[in-house]
C-alpha cells in the first residue's frame, strides 16, 4: 500500500549546502551544493553529488564539469539544476507516484527566477512544487509561533545571502537582504591571500580558515598548503589569523547593517517585543564564533542562537508543507503551492 501513497520531500536549497527532508525529523541529505558531470559527447552523466562532487572541484579530469548550480540562492545553470533536483528527489521517493516536492527560496528572487526553480522542479519529476520563502521556513524550523500578534525577528545568515526579517500574523512585517554572505568573506579571505601574501588558496580552505578565526581574544598561527603565486610551487605557508580577523569583520558589520536596515522598515510598535524577546540568529553563519557576541554588542540587543541553525529551513519547509491548511490561515505573503496537476 505503501507504494500506491505520494509522499513529501522538503528541500532547503542553499547556496553552499542542500539539506532534504522527507519528515520533520529525519534527514536524507545534508551535504554540498555540487554535482559532477561527465561530458559523454551528446550527453552528459551524473557522477556524483554533494560532498563528493565538491571533493573533486580542481581535481577531476577535462571531461569532467564540477558545478555549483545555485548563486546567491537563486539558479545560475537550469539544466544542472534540473539534474541536481533529479538526483535529489530520487534519494527522498519511498512511492512509485511522484512526490509533493516544497523548496524554501531566498525572498529577494524574482518572478522569473521562481518560475525557473518552479519549473526546474516539476521537470526533474515532482508531481507539485511548494515554495516558501526563507524567513517562514526559518522561522517555523526554529520552534517560533509566527501566528500571533508578537513580532519575531530572524536572521538567516547563510552562504550566499543574509536576510533579517520582522515577521507578525504569519505575515512579513519587514525585511532587508545582502548577497554579501559567508562566501563574500570567504573570496575576501582569498583576495587578501592573493594580494598580501602573494599565496593563492582554495574555497575550500578559504572556508576552513574562516571558520578558525576568533572574533574575540588572540587567533593561533595555522600551518596550510597554498600554491606560491611567484613561482608556482605548492608551499607551506604559515599564516597568522589574527592578520585575517578584519577580514571576517567586514562581513559580520555586513549583517549588522542589515539587521539595522530590518529594524529601521519596522513601525515602533514592534519595538517593545524586541525589546523583550531579541531575535534569533540561523544559518551556517550563525556558527561562526563569536558572531552571536558581536551582534550583541553592536546592536545592543538580545541575540538567540538557534540549537540547529543548519537544519531550521529545511524542518520548516517540511513542517509548512504537511501542515499547509494550518498555515495556509493566517497570510502568507511567501508561502505559495503550483498544482502540476
Amino acid at each position: 500500500m505503501a507504494l500506491l501513497e505520494r509522499n513529501d520531500i522538503a528541500i532547503d536549497l542553499g547556496t553552499v549546502n542542500t539539506i532534504v527532508r522527507n519528515n520533520a525529523e529525519d534527514i536524507i541529505f545534508c551535504e554540498a551544493t555540487c554535482i559532477t558531470l561527465e561530458d559523454m559527447g551528446d550527453s552528459k552523466r551524473v557522477v556524483c553529488i554533494g560532498d563528493q562532487a565538491k571533493k573533486m572541484m580542481g581535481r577531476a579530469p577535462s571531461n569532467f564539469e564540477v558545478i555549483n548550480p545555485l548563486l546567491n540562492g537563486a539558479i545560475s545553470d537550469f539544466e544542472t539544476t534540473k539534474t541536481f533536483i533529479s538526483a535529489l528527489i530520487s534519494l527522498g521517493q519511498t512511492s512509485k507516484l511522484a512526490p509533493r516536492v516544497g523548496i524554501s527560496i531566498p525572498r529577494n528572487l524574482t518572478q522569473v527566477e521562481r518560475h525557473s526553480l518552479y519549473e526546474a522542479t516539476i521537470l526533474a519529476g515532482a508531481k507539485e512544487a511548494f515554495l516558501v520563502e526563507d524567513p517562514f521556513s526559518a522561522s517555523v524550523g526554529a520552534g517560533l509561533d509566527i501566528s500571533t500578534a508578537r513580532a519575531k525577528m530572524v536572521i538567516d545568515a547563510g552562504g550566499g545571502l543574509i536576510e533579517a526579517s520582522v515577521i507578525s500574523l504569519g505575515g512579513l512585517i519587514a525585511s532587508a537582504f545582502t548577497k554579501e554572505a559567508g562566501d563574500f568573506v570567504d573570496y575576501a579571505l582569498i583576495e587578501y591571500c592573493r594580494y598580501n601574501k602573494n599565496i593563492g588558496i582554495s574555497k575550500e580552505l578559504a572556508e576552513k580558515i574562516k571558520r578558525q578565526i576568533r572574533v574575540f581574544g588572540e587567533n593561533p598561527i595555522i600551518n596550510i598548503g597554498a600554491k606560491s603565486l611567484s613561482n608556482g610551487m605548492p608551499i607551506s605557508y604559515e599564516l597568522n589569523l589574527d592578520e585575517l580577523k578584519h577580514v571576517l569583520l567586514t562581513g559580520m558589520f555586513k549583517i549588522k547593517n542589515t539587521i539595522l536596515e530590518t529594524i529601521q522598515k519596522s513601525p515602533p510598535q514592534i519595538a517593545p517585543d524586541l525589546i523583550e524577546d531579541g531575535a534569533i540568529l540561523t544559518g551556517g553563519m550563525a556558527l561562526i564564533e563569536g558572531m552571536k557576541e558581536f551582534l550583541e554588542e553592536e546592536l545592543k540587543m538580545q541575540i538567540n542562537l538557534s540549537p540547529n541553525p543548519l537544519l531550521d529551513i529545511s524542518k520548516g519547509a517540511c513542517i509548512i508543507m504537511q501542515n499547509y491548511d494550518a498555515y495556509d490561515r493566517v497570510e502568507w505573503s511567501g508561502g505559495s503551492i503550483v498544482d502540476n496537476s
